[in-house]
């Protein structure tokens, strides 16, 4: 698993060359990925503060809908 910072790093550094980019396209798309890898370090540290239990995750083979 990437660790936090080296994701919001990444992020920096994608937000720095969409900064430097001419190109609307290519800037939205270094924006997005940026936005992305923001999300990844975000929902990495959520999981890291709410590791599931034994239970949680034999529940998701057992419950039918």
């Amino acid at each position: 698993m990437t660790d936090r910072s080296d994701l919001i790093r990444q992020a920096n550094e994608l937000r720095q060359r969409a900064e430097r980019e001419a190109d609307e396209t290519i800037r939205d798309r270094l924006n997005r990925m940026a936005d992305h890898y923001t999300h990844l370090a975000e929902s990495q540290s959520w999981s890291e503060a709410h590791p599931p239990s034994v239970s949680d995750i034999g529940d998701m083979f057992t419950k039918r809908d």
